[in-house]
């Protein structure tokens, strides 16, 4: 009985250190799909000039994750402005995204639908590198720090393990 307990300690060591290895991984997938996101937005401005409402109604149906929410709840605003400017509507947007991500999006919100073509493009390209250095950042973080947590749960489940027999 003993035994079992043991092995079901160090199982669950080995489980909260693969959640977080697992927290790692999604940070780095929502920072390259919050990029994407930037990089759709630059194409479609600076392409076709499209309109922000249309923008992210379309966005919000090709994008997954974090950036499918952003762009839904922005084109859902859009469509009932109450009297709010677009930076308004970006601030709220972005609220729910973790820090970093929130902090680098945050700007864009002073220039969408503000001002011209150019600014509006040139913002977009310093938010996407800005995302990307974040991604990659996260990308790094996973590989220095994703296979010690996991094996720090393991062995410190286990040598709780060995301390409870």
């Amino acid at each position: 009985m003993k035994l079992l307990g043991a092995m079901l300690l160090t199982a669950a060591g080995l489980l909260a250190g693969l959640a977080a290895a697992g927290e790692l991984r999604s940070r780095a997938a929502r920072r390259e799909e919050l990029a994407r996101m930037l990089e759709r937005m630059e194409f479609e401005l600076g392409r076709f000039a499209t309109p922000l409402p249309a923008l992210f109604e379309r966005l919000s149906g090709q994008l997954t994750g974090d950036a499918r929410l952003l762009c839904g709840h922005m084109s859902a605003a859009l469509a009932d402005l109450g009297g709010r400017t677009a930076e308004e509507l970006w601030t709220e947007a972005v609220a729910f995204l973790p820090g970093p991500e929130r902090e680098a999006l945050l700007p864009l919100g002073q220039v969408l639908g503000r001002y011209g073509a150019e600014e509006q493009l040139a913002a977009l390209a310093a938010c996407r590198a800005r995302m990307l250095e974040a991604a990659e950042d996260a990308r790094r973080d996973l590989r220095e720090r994703g296979r010690m947590a996991v094996g720090i749960g393991a062995a410190g489940a286990a040598a709780l393990a060995v301390l409870l027999l």
